[in-house]
């Protein structure tokens, strides 16, 4: 039998029942392709990250981690249903997640499809995915997802591995030495997407000496002509400045062998040198 439950929130914040069923509420994804997390990659449509030793990271959710019995919850309300975050179905060994959002509850006049059809109102219904947004293997202890913006609210802390960085973080890299802003953009301008590139920029700074910052430095501008420069210094004006100096510490630019094109790479990965 499976088992569909719901995380409300508000004061009264709690997984409740929504219903049990022999059929399957998610199918299940196929993970033959996955990889272990990392923010620089970007998955193709058919991949799935995966976060190994899931329990032992810290990741609070209140279904997982523990013995499961459906005779725990109590049931969902229909006054309740406007207040889901999310749905987890338990389905064999896997727990299947869901994220709810106002699109996926339908309060509109409809019929069913058949010999007979019916106009139905006031029966709001609740759309469910093909597929879940997250998926959690009970004997593996691997979480699996597709975008770790969507299931944040699912498990308390996860967002640390794909984090924006701080005020006070931004304002620290803009003062770095080869980089000088304009009078006209100030930190505070820094907009979200930036704002995570420079997060993962502070760690990999954090291991550069200081010949790889001249290395950097080199590197970046033989690439981004259009950032102004005076001396060894980025003059930065723009949002796109900074995006392309970021892209550069993270050495997304490449040169094709054969070509000799000039490239900025989607989202990176690092290979296994076995």
């Amino acid at each position: 039998m499976n088992h569909l439950f719901a995380k409300i929130t508000g004061r009264n914040a709690a997984i409740l029942k929504v219903m049990s069923d022999e059929n399957d509420l998610f199918d299940l994804p196929d993970l033959s392709d996955t990889l272990t997390y990392t923010p620089s990659y970007k998955l193709e449509d058919y991949e799935w990250y995966k976060l190994d030793n899931f329990l032992s990271r810290g990741y609070e959710n209140d279904l997982i981690g523990t013995t499961f019995d459906s005779t725990a919850y109590n049931q969902i309300t229909r006054q309740q249903y406007s207040k889901i975050n999310y749905l987890c179905s338990k389905q064999g060994d896997f727990f299947l997640f869901q994220k709810m959002s106002s699109a996926r509850l339908l309060s509109k006049k409809w019929f069913e499809i058949s010999g007979v059809p019916r106009l139905e109102i006031n029966k709001p219904i609740i759309i469910l995915n093909s597929y879940a947004d997250a998926a959690y293997s009970i004997s593996d202890d691997i979480l699996y997802f597709k975008n770790i913006a969507t299931i944040k609210s699912m498990f308390k802390g996860i967002e640390e591995l794909y984090r924006e960085a701080t005020q006070a973080e931004v304002n620290d890299f803009l003062n770095h030495n080869f980089i000088s802003l304009a009078e006209t953009f100030t930190s505070d301008k820094v907009k979200t997407s930036n704002r995570k590139r420079i997060a993962i920029a502070i760690d990999i700074l954090s291991k550069f000496t200081e010949d790889d910052e001249r290395q950097i430095f080199q590197y970046i501008r033989s690439y981004c002509e259009d950032v102004p420069v005076n001396g060894e210094i980025f003059l930065i004006s723009t949002e796109n400045h900074l995006k392309k100096i970021l892209y550069g510490i993270e050495q997304r630019y490449y040169t094709t062998p054969l070509g000799n094109e000039k490239r900025l790479a989607n989202s990176t990965l690092t290979l296994s040198s076995s």
